[in-house]
């Protein structure tokens, strides 16, 4: 059975390079589903986000790659392993460069949804009385950040919260120390 697929995936390939219009149709249909499971995967690997516009453009840089220049990447393709594991490859390749390219270009990562909240927003008087009457973690979250000035991914790892949460639970700890003041 598996020996089956691997020579009709062959097939399949060998008949996407004569450009043969319903092969290409099948291609997508069998595996189009899988590049884009591994372009989400991969993205969240090298890019630490995969929303749903990133993993389009990703599976669209595959299947331009695969069809560029005569479709010299999926010539590559030589049936020394499953379709899908040969096109795991080409995506990993393909997310690879894209996170190359962000870092480059000097994006910054979009771990942070929340802008970091100042020292500002909390003034200073009465702060110590309104802080104690903060839940625990609520306080400890305060301190971390604006004290010890510990980063987002260090504060996660000590809370044993995600990255993506600390933003959030800083901004309520400061509307809750503010509500506190009575500000």
């Amino acid at each position: 059975m598996v020996q089956g697929k691997l020579l009709d995936d062959g097939a399949l390939v060998s008949r996407c390079l004569s450009w043969d219009h319903g092969a290409w149709e099948t291609f997508l249909a069998r595996h189009g589903g899988f590049v884009r499971a591994e372009a989400r995967r991969q993205l969240l690997r090298y890019v630490g986000r995969a929303e749903t516009a990133d993993v389009e453009d990703a599976c669209q840089e595959v299947l331009a790659l695969l069809m560029k220049d005569g479709a010299r990447t999926l010539r590559q393709f030589r049936r020394e392993s499953s379709l899908p594991t040969w096109l795991a490859h080409v995506v990993r390749s393909v997310c690879r460069q894209i996170s190359r390219h962000e870092r480059a270009a000097g994006f910054a990562p979009r771990e942070i949804v929340y802008l970091p909240p100042s020292e500002e927003d909390l003034p200073t008087e009465g702060l110590a009385e309104a802080l104690s009457r903060l839940p625990a973690r609520d306080q400890r979250l305060l301190r971390l950040f604006f004290t010890e000035g510990r980063k987002y991914r260090e504060i996660s790892a000590d809370l044993g919260i995600s990255i993506n949460s600390v933003g959030p639970l800083l901004a309520r700890a400061v509307a809750a120390a503010r509500r506190s003041l009575g500000r």
